[in-house]
């Protein structure tokens, strides 16, 4: 009975050894085909055990569809180890616009330059992007492209001179002299102008170059008023004129009047012609106006004559041979500084 006992103790024994054992062997490989990993995905990150051997498997386990623009970085057939971790880069449906062209496109990038570089899009250095480059990408996000461009435009402008007039007294007033002519001179002006999409949106001056330098004109004017006669006499005078001088009298060739004419030898101003009268052309000198003629000396324009327009003045002598003699002549007029002079 003892050794029976002893026997059956010892089969139990070794029955508790192998159900150990057993369970021990089953640990160790459930242990060793168990697999933490990670996932991340558009939700972020999770974590989960898996008896899967590869990425396929497991996705389907998990219920993680991809759809075709979709990126997992691993392949579908890939071993999974413990501690893998799986990264899926979701696609969003991305619109460009530019002036050129509109297209569509899916894509996994985190940015919108990432995007555009993807989609072989070139963007210039000046062109403007809306969003900005570094914009993460969203679903169904619009990228605008607004192409710019700049060109500097060189143009030639004309520069006025100056008008100069400087004063002598050693000339008469109402005389005058060129003394430098004026010229013009030439300026160079860069300008850069910004074309947005083809359309010119700004222009800015960046620089001026002198190419020629404007000479001023310059004219020197009389500024003397006293007249000194060579008989010693002197007259204050307004302004003078060089005049075309012309001579007259009474005779029928110069006033186309006969003796016996009730105004024979009557001047336009109504006064009687003698030595001293002067005909003008009013509108030049007004009639009343005390004149110092070069040559003839003090006169009053007191007449008018057909012949007598613009710069002209006849000056009256008794003597038919004395206006012959005269002829024509250009003679320094003075207008004197005296009050007209009243007519009846």
């Amino acid at each position: 009975m003892k050794a029976y006992l002893r026997q059956h103790s010892s089969l139990i024994k070794l029955s508790a050894t192998l159900v150990l054992c057993l369970v021990l062997t089953t640990s160790f490989v459930y242990s060793a085909m168990k697999k933490d990993i990670t996932i991340s995905d558009i939700d972020g990150q999770k974590k989960i055990s898996t008896f899967k051997t590869n990425v396929a498997d497991v996705l389907q386990e998990q219920n993680i569809q991809l759809a075709p623009f979709d990126r997992i970085d691993a392949a579908m057939d890939a071993k999974l180890k413990d501690g893998t971790v799986l990264c899926i880069a979701r696609a969003n449906k991305v619109e460009v616009k530019t002036n050129e062209f509109s297209k569509f496109f899916f894509t996994n990038a985190r940015d919108i330059k990432s995007a555009l570089e993807e989609a072989e899009v070139y963007i210039g250095e000046l062109d403007i992007v809306e969003p900005s480059l570094d914009t993460a990408i969203a679903s169904d996000t619009t990228i605008s492209i607004v192409r710019v461009t700049e060109e500097v435009v060189d143009d030639t402008v004309e520069l006025s001179f100056i008008e100069q007039v400087v004063r002598s007294d050693k000339m008469d007033k109402g005389e005058s002299r060129l003394v430098q002519k004026g010229q013009k001179g030439l300026k160079q002006v860069s300008t850069k102008v910004r074309y947005e999409d083809g359309k010119e949106v700004d222009r800015q001056v960046i620089g001026e170059k002198i190419l020629k330098q404007a000479v001023n004109k310059i004219t020197e004017e009389g500024a003397r008023t006293t007249l000194v006669t060579s008989r010693g006499q002197s007259f204050t005078f307004v302004k003078s004129l060089v005049m075309s001088a012309t001579a007259y009298d009474l005779s029928y060739e110069s006033c186309k009047k006969n003796e016996g004419d009730p105004y024979y030898g009557i001047t336009a101003s109504g006064i009687k012609a003698k030595p001293g009268i002067v005909a003008v052309d009013p509108k030049v000198i007004p009639l009343g106006t005390w004149l110092y003629v070069e040559g003839y000396g003090e006169a009053l324009a007191a007449d008018t004559g057909g012949a007598i327009k613009g710069n002209k003045i006849d000056l009256f002598y008794e003597s038919s041979k004395d206006v012959k003699n005269f002829g024509r002549k250009k003679l320094k007029v003075y207008v004197l500084d005296k009050p007209k002079y009243k007519f009846k």
